[in-house]
């Protein structure tokens, strides 16, 4: 088990923790979004759990380099060793001192932390927005609220964006089906969750 276990299912005797936000993450990048991770160049903002099934997961999918962004040096070095040593993609770490600024080439920047999440809304990561230009596809794991200010402030240069609820919705409908071996109903979670959230 490479992430932090987000749902146990039992397998005969045993029980196997299964990390679900990661697969959700893809999920919603694929099928909403219609991209495909081979050979990007992902910046994950935080080494927490999120960021950790999500940079695994995106390795995992073919994605070429990644780099860790983090204020926890100890975290942000050990994720990186682990992407570096368990998965065939390049891995980085970069201390999040100050602002950060995102370097040319990258495909993918992704808010894989807590901040914006509700009730701190107005929030957003240290980072400058300067630095993110249109071709980029820049994701918040925060789904609520799902538009969040990272992602407008990113849309307003042209960036394309996804929301965090698509990964909670697929993350959600992935445990479902691990415990009950039945598709869930993902358009009417979808809908609920927005409905919740006021998207």
């Amino acid at each position: 088990m490479i992430g932090a276990v987000n749902t146990v299912r039992r397998d005969g005797d045993r029980l196997v923790g299964e990390n679900t936000d990661g697969k959700g993450f893809m999920r919603a990048l694929g099928d909403d979004a219609d991209i495909d991770a081979t050979g990007v160049h992902a910046v994950v903002l935080g080494a927490g759990g999120a960021a950790r099934a999500i940079a695994v997961e995106l390795a995992l999918a073919g994605a070429g380099e990644i780099t860790v962004v983090n204020r926890s040096v100890e975290r942000g070095e050990m994720l990186a060793r682990l992407l570096n040593e368990q998965t065939p993609a390049r891995a980085d770490f970069v201390a999040w001192q100050d602002m950060y600024r995102v370097p040319e080439g990258v495909d993918l920047l992704i808010n894989a932390t807590s901040i914006g999440l509700y009730p701190n809304v107005d929030d957003t990561p240290e980072l400058d927005f300067d630095s993110v230009t249109p071709g980029m596809v820049v994701c918040d794991v925060i789904p609520n609220p799902p538009n969040t200010p990272f992602l407008r402030q990113a849309a307003a240069r042209g960036a394309a964006t996804i929301d965090g609820l698509g990964m909670l919705v697929y993350q959600g409908a992935i445990a479902f089906k691990m415990w009950t071996g039945y598709d869930a109903p993902v358009e009417v979670m979808r809908r609920a969750l927005a409905a919740e959230f006021g998207e």
